[in-house]
């Protein structure tokens, strides 16, 4: 059986107060040391700002529309009408390049004036009033588009101006076929003529009226057109445009301008 000598003994005793002291130390540098470090945690990116001129974009808007004839046989400053219609816009995959379908309803007027007609007893004048009238007309077409969304470049910007052409007809209606003008005139005599007294006479113009409209146009007629506009987006589903186009009807003398504006328009 082995016994331990004495000699032993210290070198065990002075094992267990070295392992003592280095437990000690151990925990002495770990409560100087604090907590341990948390975990860092990296946030994600922000999303990306919304696109308010996007892609694959469908479009509806309304309008109000004013047009005038530029012919040069259209006296007193020729036809002008006012109206309103809508739109429909379909924006490519390639956002800066679309179609559209438009279409606008218009009364016209003017172009008329007044008829001169002489009573051929006393030689003196009278003014009868003619022409004018309105008609009703309806203009559709389909358009190419190419725009240019401002904040691509300067964000904050949601303006885009663009570009458009292409080719539809106008309908006109029917209105100011015919008239006749009945009107009686108090005609007096010449001043330097006593024995001839203050005479009244009927007048009585008897004719055809054509409407300038239906003169210049006819009734239906293929145009096309060229414009450009701007639009502005509050939102990118809600936005405000104007618009002019100038429009060229088969036919001479028949071009107008249409101007759509207080223009409102909402984006899918």
């Amino acid at each position: 059986m082995y016994q331990r000598s004495t000699m032993e003994e210290p070198i065990v005793m002075k094992k267990i107060i070295a392992l003592a002291v280095i437990g000690i130390a151990s925990q002495t540098l770990v409560a100087f040391a604090g907590p341990p470090e948390p975990k860092q945690v990296i946030a994600p990116p922000p999303p990306p700002p919304p696109e308010f001129f996007r892609p694959d974009e469908f479009d509806i808007g309304v309008f109000a529309t004013w047009a005038k004839f530029t012919g040069s046989n259209l006296p007193n400053g020729g036809l002008h009408g006012w109206g309103g219609g809508m739109d429909f816009t379909y924006w490519f995959p390639w956002k800066y390049a679309g179609v559209r379908l438009q279409g606008a309803g218009l009364s016209f007027s003017g172009g008329g004036g007044n008829r001169t007609a002489t009573v051929n007893i006393l030689g003196q004048p009278v003014t009868v009033s003619g022409g004018g009238g309105s008609v009703a007309a309806g203009v559709i077409n389909a358009d190419l588009l190419l725009r240019l969304p401002l904040d691509d470049f300067w964000p904050g910007v949601h303006l885009a101006p663009y570009v458009f052409g292409g080719f539809g007809g106008i309908f006109v209606g029917s209105g100011g076929e015919g008239h006749t003008v009945s009107e009686t005139f108090v005609v007096r005599g010449p001043i330097n003529n006593p024995n001839v007294s203050p005479t009244t006479r009927e007048v009585t113009i008897t004719g055809r009226r054509i409407n300038r409209i239906r003169q210049n146009i006819g009734t239906d007629r293929v145009l096309g057109r060229i414009g450009g506009g701007l639009e502005y987006r509050f939102t990118p589903h809600i936005g405000i445009f104007t618009e002019a186009a100038y429009v060229i009807p088969n036919g001479a003398s028949n071009n107008f301008v249409q101007f759509n504006f207080i223009g409102l328009r909402y984006a899918f």
